[in-house]
């Protein structure tokens, strides 16, 4: 009996574990390329100013390491987390190895002021391979994501991508299954985030439906990303008319609508020198 007692109490004790971060969905997150403005003044305000939560941190092994370490210490004085960005069309797991030996040389220098999780943005539809094999190319970037995953998983890091809003549409029948792109990252990563760039409620909700439908079969944080840049012809995809005061609107009826999801993470805008530029 008292085995059993112990059991569901453990059982109880991992639900709200689990329960609890799934709830934290006011994620706000965003990419910072430019990784020299680390040391700026006025790009540390920003992030601070703007209740960022999130900062995706390209990284540039010519920038010291000191820069880095003093950079996440004042994020998290301002409670905003850091990770570890990286990624290209081309990248395969040669490629993560180098950015994960970079990381790892970083942590036994700096324990103090660790990035949180590694951020992957491959894409591998930009590389010619796509075009001339696609099933090649998508069963390489499987590849790359789970040695990725086996590299982070044993640290206390967490593997975390980003992912366009149609790879639901892509599919693969190969050494790792069968089914759509979006469900496969979905159930082998600790979080993505969608590059779900368009302007409007309705367009976001429905582009997005099929990825929220996974993030709750597989328990895994989804993070909702728009963007800023100017597309003058695609006007569509960013809020670079519309400006900020209604980007914060849209992406406020977003998070009501999927409040009820559990692992709704936030949102995420793309990226810290756009958004700076974009008008109220």
């Amino acid at each position: 009996m008292k085995k059993i007692i112990a059991a569901f109490m453990m059982l109880g004790v991992i639900f709200i574990m689990n329960d609890a971060q799934a709830q934290q969905n006011n994620t706000k997150s965003t990419w910072l390329w430019h990784t020299h403005t680390i040391t700026d003044e006025q790009t540390i305000q920003f992030l601070i100013e703007k209740e960022v939560t999130t900062v995706y941190l390209q990284i540039d092994p010519e920038i010291p390491n000191d820069m880095y370490a003093a950079f996440i210490n004042r994020m998290r004085e301002a409670n905003i987390e850091v990770q570890a960005l990286d990624g290209g069309s081309y990248w395969n797991t040669a490629n993560f190895d180098a950015l994960w030996a970079w990381i790892s040389q970083y942590h036994q220098e700096y324990p103090a002021s660790k990035f949180t999780a590694v951020h992957l943005d491959v894409e591998p539809y930009l590389s010619a391979l796509w075009e001339q094999n696609r099933n090649l190319a998508v069963s390489q970037y499987q590849e790359l994501i789970q040695h990725a995953l086996y590299k982070v998983r044993c640290t206390e890091l967490r593997l975390e991508a980003d992912i366009p809003f149609w790879y639901d549409e892509v599919l693969y029948y190969n050494q790792f299954g069968e089914g759509n792109l979006a469900e496969w990252m979905i159930a082998n990563t600790d979080g993505v985030s969608i590059m779900a760039y368009r302007n409007t409620v309705a367009a976001l909700k429905s582009i997005t439906k099929n990825e929220m439908s996974y993030a709750k079969k597989y328990q895994t944080p989804v993070v909702m990303g728009v963007e800023t840049m100017p597309f003058p012809y695609e006007p569509y995809i960013t809020f670079a008319d519309e400006g900020e005061i209604q980007m914060n609107q849209v992406l406020d009826q977003v998070a009501s609508h999927y409040a009820k999801n559990r692992y709704f993470s936030g949102v995420g805008i793309h990226y810290v020198q756009s958004w700076q530029g974009l008008r109220e």
